[in-house]
């Protein structure tokens, strides 16, 4: 049996009439930018989070430029990042004008290293950007402490965890703003590009909404110069519709990875990154870690089962960060964990005999 690593048709057959009728309404209207369906997808995603706001732009990469705009982000301003992420973390603080600084990530959970982004803390750092990695929330209350202890700004990138809680509470409302990325592989994934901030600030949500729209307060009024990254109305419907299935889909997510936690313990050299107590994680990936890595991959390949990695390469590995970003000092975990991820299959829709397929196709491997 053939599994694949994601499948976006099975999601769309589930939405496929509700989709088609509110895009006719929005054609019929011809409210395709900032009309009714972006507001009411606004409405409900904020009330979701519990954020005083949100604000639809136009992907995840320009929800986390906007906002770092919107907090005022200078030319030579040092942001701490994790080294081990998606690209455009570092990359967003690289078009905001500022100076990425490397932290390396914890090896229990790959989120932040806390401590290690302490001590790299200098008089230009202004803020922190931690990520969500994988639906696994990082540890709000230490970063929190952190940036209030050195007079820093907190902003989550929460690209990956739509519906994720630290201690009982959605992840996207704990720092100043909170980046979204609706790309089509996320938890809540439009058909096409898609973003959004939120964040405990009402104030700066609203200079995001200004920034994003060209600076404008009313039409033809500039006040600042802004950008243009609106998200389109016709995402904006699929993204309500996939949000009154997100809580169903997440606890099959959950369902899976508990199953595949308890199937994969103790096989082989396999480390699964772990769930603080404090946690609840969604799974945007199901992520495992191995030497042997290579040589799994071949073996499911063979099998027909689909995989990925994320992320293969460390950020500071990256060359066109050499001159942009402070030099890195010693990061091994992050190097370690790009050398050894591996993702399996993880989405809702996944059957109970595709995961079975997959299972058995790595317990195989490791003669389990």
């Amino acid at each position: 049996m053939a599994v694949p690593a994601f499948d976006l048709s099975r999601a769309y057959q589930r939405i496929a009439p509700q989709v088609e009728v509110r895009w006719r309404e929005i054609c019929a209207a011809t409210s395709f930018v900032l009309g009714p369906a972006v507001k009411e997808f606004e409405a409900a995603w904020s009330s979701y989070i519990g954020s005083p706001g949100a604000v639809g732009v136009a992907n995840g990469t320009d929800a986390l430029v906007v906002a770092l705009r919107a907090l005022d982000l200078r030319p030579g301003d040092e942001v701490i990042v994790p080294a081990f992420t998606f690209f455009a973390t570092a990359e967003a603080v690289v078009l905001a004008g500022g100076v990425p600084v490397f932290a390396d990530v914890d090896p229990a959970t790959l989120n932040i290293d806390l401590a290690d982004a302490a001590a790299r803390v200098t008089p230009r750092t202004v803020g922190l950007i931690g990520v969500h990695l994988y639906g696994r929330p990082f540890d709000v209350d230490a970063a929190r402490a952190l940036c209030e202890r050195r007079g820093l700004w907190l902003m989550e990138d929460a690209a990956q965890a739509q519906g994720a809680a630290w201690r009982g509470r959605r992840v996207g409302s704990f720092g100043e703003l909170a980046g979204w990325s609706f790309y089509p592989s996320k938890n809540l994934g439009c058909f096409g590009d898609g973003g959004a901030v939120t964040g405990r600030d009402a104030a700066l949500l609203e200079r995001v909404r200004r920034i994003a729209n060209h600076g404008q307060v009313a039409r033809y009024q500039h006040v600042e110069i802004g950008t243009n990254s609106r998200l389109d109305a016709l995402q904006a419907a699929v993204l309500s519709c996939r949000l009154e299935l997100l809580e169903q889909d997440n606890a099959r997510r959950r369902e899976l990875a508990c199953k595949y936690y308890g199937a994969l313990a103790g096989v082989g050299d396999l480390v699964l990154p772990q769930d603080p107590p404090e946690t609840v994680s969604v799974y945007h990936q199901l992520t495992i870690r191995t030497r042997r890595r290579a040589e799994l991959m071949r073996h499911l390949t063979e099998r027909g089962i689909g995989h990925a990695i994320h992320y293969p390469e460390p950020l500071h590995r990256h060359s066109c960060f050499a001159s942009v970003a402070a030099a890195p000092a010693d990061l091994p975990v992050a190097e370690a964990a790009a050398a050894e991820v591996l993702s399996l299959p993880m989405f809702p829709e996944l059957t109970d005999a595709e995961y079975d397929e997959t299972v058995s196709a790595v317990r195989e491997f490791y003669g389990a």
